[in-house]
């Protein structure tokens, strides 16, 4: 199971990676399913319902380029469905506006050709359009409400912004947000430690400004706990109502000795909350790591309950 979204009604909507939609009740009644149609391509990694109650998912289609098949790949869209008719559109494909077959556009540390852009995340814009993350080329991209207009490009093949400083620079992204202030906040899965501190990789959530003037893109605050911590995979990075960051370390290389971790930081940097578990091995798991693919903000009710007391913090 990937994302989750609560309900302004309270039922539950999530995810099975490349089958379904489903809607259950708080009860855990079943209240609707969606299985794309065939010819409309996979449902991948993310979901959201819009306010006219039409739902709009990440979609991967196998893509042929030009009668002789001489490039294939699995290409990443955007689709809306309506629930009054079932129709299903693609609304934005990545072909219509690049080229797959230029060996630039995809990006310098994707190493699976047979995958292009890997869409990973699906957020609103505060100021209208929406928030794409593209892991596989180390990108972000806002798209335009009638998704005719890719309005910038962060990161990877032809960015908008460069780096002043080459340490801001993300890879292999997850859970890419604008935030109100209109900076970018999204979990950088393989940071490069500086070679003076052993070289390597680790991961962070990082929150960057964007200059439009001057095209640059700098860090305005990160968080990654000590000692560093490396997720290769999965993660997330949500800012909460208070202010901090709720981050997802959601994999590790050794589940038998690292557990995975969720962390709330403050604007300082400071952890004021830990959760970890390590999952002992299992047959499913005997060749990789358990993994934990987000971390949400909690809704404050599902069913009209209140709390009495807030919970205690060790």
């Amino acid at each position: 199971m990937h994302s989750v979204h609560v309900q302004p009604n309270g039922d539950i909507m999530y995810m099975l990676l490349w089958h379904w939609l489903r809607r259950i009740t708080p009860l855990g009644d079943m209240a609707g399913e969606f299985a794309p149609p065939p010819d409309k391509g996979r449902i991948h990694h993310d979901f959201m319902r819009l306010e006219d109650g039409r739902t709009l998912y990440l979609s991967e289609y196998d893509y042929v380029s030009g009668d002789s098949a001489e490039m294939t790949a699995r290409v990443d869209a955007t689709s809306l469905r309506d629930p009054e008719t079932g129709e299903v559109e693609r609304v934005w494909d990545p072909t219509d506006f690049w080229d797959m077959r230029d060996p630039a556009q995809w990006g310098t540390t994707n190493p699976n050709r047979s995958a292009w852009l890997h869409m990973n995340s699906l957020s609103e814009s505060p100021g209208g359009g929406y928030i794409v993350s593209l892991r596989n080329i180390d990108q972000v991209i806002s798209l335009s409400s009638d998704f005719q207009t890719v309005r910038w490009r962060l990161g990877g093949p032809d960015s908008d912004f460069d780096f002043p400083d080459p340490a801001d620079r993300f890879t292999q992204q997850h859970a890419a947000s604008e935030l109100p202030n209109g900076n970018v906040l999204l979990f950088d899965n393989q940071a490069r430690l500086p070679e003076e501190e052993g070289g390597g990789y680790y991961s962070r959530a990082l929150e960057l400004r964007l200059d439009f003037e001057s095209g640059t893109a700098v860090k305005a605050w990160e968080f990654s706990p000590e000692p560093p911590f490396y997720s290769a995979v999965v993660g997330s990075a949500y800012r909460l109502g208070n202010g901090n960051t709720l981050v997802n370390f959601g994999s590790s290389e050794d589940y038998a000795a690292i557990p995975i971790a969720i962390i709330e930081a403050d604007a300082q940097g400071r952890e004021v909350f830990r959760l970890e578990s390590i999952d002992p091995p299992t047959a499913e798991l005997s060749d990789r790591s358990p993994r934990r693919y987000r971390a949400y903000p909690g809704p404050e009710s599902i069913m009209g309950e209140t709390m009495l007391r807030a919970p205690k913090r060790r």
